[in-house]
């Protein structure tokens, strides 16, 4: 017999201990992000995890206004100094106490993959961010063994079309790994490399080689932490946008259906 969800407080007793111990530094993943935050202007951050980009941020850019939303009650309550303020809140069911339009930019790494509801969350980060403003949000590689509830969302591929379809417009992409011992391999060698085409080359022969060692592990019932990727969207809001014709053209041109059979309806964006 199929167990019921768990309630809203279940989960938060649940989650009350985690990242109670934190982690100072930033590893190649995280740098992506402290390096998308813009100078000035109000930041929120959705899952602090164990804090790293938090604390620095708090440290580092003391220009801006830090928020934080995590449903962990101890990694708030350790990274509140950051903070100009918080909430403790599941992102998949809670309304955000914030206003309308509030923040400049909103941070979200590796949180949709354990949501029940992940509409529901976007559709409350898009409230809280300005028009025009910066959405950095990332999601892991399905393959690689980490916790996720609706594995067909998260793959580059469909979560593009999740992000185009709630009028968040992607200016750029970036994937980050496969790693070996918190270190991109092969970001690297490509970084490295003189010819483009040979970096390249080596990049993708790198993930291919990590990919097969992912499904063998897997197979084995093994899971090896390092053997992990994942991609980040840099979007802005054009929520704006939701009756433009051009917008509309440009939802269609990105499905794989083709225009004639688009996958966009507006009616999919009336809020209740």
């Amino acid at each position: 017999m199929r167990s019921k969800p768990k309630k809203m407080e279940d989960i938060k007793n649940l989650s009350k201990t985690l990242y109670e111990k934190g982690k100072e530094g930033l590893d190649s993943r995280l740098l992506i992000a402290f390096n998308e935050i813009d100078s000035g202007g109000r930041v929120l951050e959705v899952g602090l995890g164990r804090g790293e980009l938090t604390a620095s941020i708090g440290k580092l850019k003391t220009d801006v206004e830090l928020y934080g939303v995590d449903v962990a009650e101890k990694a708030l309550e350790r990274l509140r100094n950051y903070l100009t303020d918080f909430q403790l809140a599941d992102i998949s069911c809670e309304k955000l106490k914030f206003e309308d339009n509030y923040f400049d930019t909103v941070i979200c790494l590796e949180v949709f993959e354990h949501l029940q509801n992940p509409y529901h969350a976007l559709v409350e980060l898009q409230r809280v961010l300005v028009p025009g403003g910066k959405l950095i949000i990332s999601v892991p590689n399905y393959l690689g063994g980490h916790l996720m509830i609706y594995p067909g969302l998260i793959t580059s591929k469909f979560f593009a079309r999740f992000l185009r379809q709630n009028f968040f417009k992607i200016n750029r992409f970036i994937p980050w790994g496969p790693v070996f011992n918190k270190d991109n391999v092969g970001r690297l060698m490509d970084s490295k490399c003189k010819n483009k085409f040979i970096g390249r080359f080596l990049l993708r022969g790198c993930q291919v080689t990590i990919r097969f060692l992912q499904m063998v592990t897997k197979v084995f019932g093994f899971k090896v932490a390092s053997l992990y990727w994942c991609h980040f969207f840099i979007c802005e809001n054009r929520k704006n946008d939701t009756d433009s014709e051009f917008w509309i053209k440009q939802l269609n041109q990105a499905s794989d259906f083709g225009q004639d059979l688009g996958w966009y309806d507006p009616s999919f964006h009336k809020k209740a």
